[in-house]
Parts: C-alpha cells; structure tokens; sequence
C-alpha cells in the first residue's frame, strides 16, 4: 500500500487504543521505511502490510513504542533504548535542568540507578566540569549506557552496583530518578513492559528513597547535595523529614527534591 493509505490504515487500527494514533502512524512508518518525516509525505514508496501488522499489534498491547523505535528523545538528544532498560520521562528533564543549576563546579558526583544513562549524558554534554560516576543493577543498562555515551560523545564512568554501595570517598552530589512507585498506584499501561525494579518501591514507593539517603550520610561531603525526582505525592515527607526543597516540573506538579548536607 501507499504511505498515504498506510498512515490511515495504522490510525485506524490504533484509534481505539492510543490518544495519538496518527503520531504514531507517522513514527511506525519512519521506522519500518527509515524515511524522515518530510520525506514519508514526499516519497512515492510502497509500505507493506505484512510489515506494520506485528508492529500494529504490539502497540495494541501498550508493548511500549520507543522500544519498537529504538530510540527516545530526551533533553534534545537522541538515545538508544531497548526492552529491557527503563525508558526516560520528560518529567526527569527537570531533574536534570536543576543538577544543572544547582551541581557545584568541578564536583565529582554519582548518578544512582542511570538506565539508559540519558542523566549522567546529558549532565556531562552540558556541564563538562563535572566528573560523573554512575550505577545500575541491571547489566544491560549499563551496556546501553556505555553505547549512547560513545554514541554522543559524553565521558561517564558506569558501573554495575546496587545503589551506593560500590563507591568511597566523598562526593559533590548524588542525583538519582530512584524506584517511588508504589504497589497499586495508577500508571501507563506501557510501564507493566519495563523493568519492574525501576520503578517500583515496596511498600510504599519511598523505601529505596529512603536506602539512598541513609548511604548518602557516609559518602556525601559536607557541602554536597542530593538531587531525586520524586512523586508529587512524597513531597510532603520529604519536605518534614529531610528538609528537602521541592521544584516543580512543567506540569506544575511537585517533582524534584532537592536536599543539602546538613539540612533536615
């Protein structure tokens, strides 16, 4: 079939399923074709239906579409993903916009829990003052990591390890989008494909948050700071606990928990 017909015969398909259909219609077809956007609607090119019938049939399932694309787009960067590695929110964009800000010049710092690395990558690209240290359990996130590193060019050092414990010595800032979903909460049908450790925190979405903090004591020096995305719905806690400073992200809602050695 023509991409013209395609584009409608993949939107159809979807309609009842996604809230952007047609969006994705243009992406699945960029995908299979390896076309731009401009040229999807310029190009005079055959689609086979054999082809978007699988690919169709595993958006119906919420099987996430950056996996099927191999790529997401984050802070205006492109990066490799694969099932498997957890994939980046834009909420984490204001993670990264205040580690930007608010990171002291030349600090060694650690990224805990970096996936598919876009914090520690973006950081770097951007602040390349700063030396980077960054962790994952799963080893294929780290193999990924190291990739999009090479792939854009940013000098991190990734490491398989469990939260802080693979480091010594005293550190600048710890940042981290830690596991904080808690069992039973509402979220996208596309997050049951994605690995569960990270994101979800038994029992109730605070407790790995609350590990991160107590190893941040040994190794954080005494004018550091902990950067960790958050849910709106921790902020409170936080806020009466740690003395945390909460920032909100683009939707206004509390995301961001900012906490200074020596505060809480």
């Amino acid at each position: 079939m023509k991409i013209s017909e395609a584009l409608y015969f993949i939107r159809d398909e979807l309609k009842n399923f996604l809230e952007n259909p047609y969006l994705e219609a243009e992406l699945l077809i960029r995908k299979i074709l390896n076309l731009s956007r401009e040229e999807i609607y310029t190009k005079d090119v055959e689609v086979s239906k054999e082809d978007l019938i699988p690919l169709i049939e595993l958006r119906k399932k919420r099987f996430p579409l950056q996996y099927i694309l191999g790529e997401v787009e984050f802070y205006s960067r492109n990066f490799r993903i694969k099932e498997g590695v957890f994939i980046p929110r834009p909420e984490t964009e204001t993670l990264v916009e205040t580690g930007i800000g608010l990171i002291p010049r030349g600090a060694e710092i650690i990224e805990v829990g970096t996936g598919s690395g876009v914090i520690s990558i973006t950081l770097a690209l951007e602040r390349p003052d700063l030396k980077i240290f960054a962790d994952d359990i799963n080893w294929k996130a780290i193999y990924l990591s190291r990739e999009n590193a090479r792939n854009l060019g940013a000098e991190v050092n990734f490491l398989v390890g469990d939260c802080l414990l693979p480091f010594r010595g005293k550190f600048g800032a710890i940042i981290s989008n830690p596991p904080y979903i808690s069992p039973g909460e509402e979220v996208s049908p596309e997050l049951a494909w994605e690995p569960h450790e990270a994101y979800l925190a038994l029992p109730d979405g605070l407790s790995f948050i609350k590990r991160l903090l107590r190893e941040a004591e040994r190794i954080l020096s005494p004018h550091g700071i902990i950067l960790l995305e958050i849910s709106p719905t921790q902020a409170q806690f936080l806020k009466e606990e740690y003395g945390a400073r909460i920032i909100k992200d683009l939707y206004g809602r509390e995301r961001v928990a900012v906490i200074f050695a020596g505060d809480g």
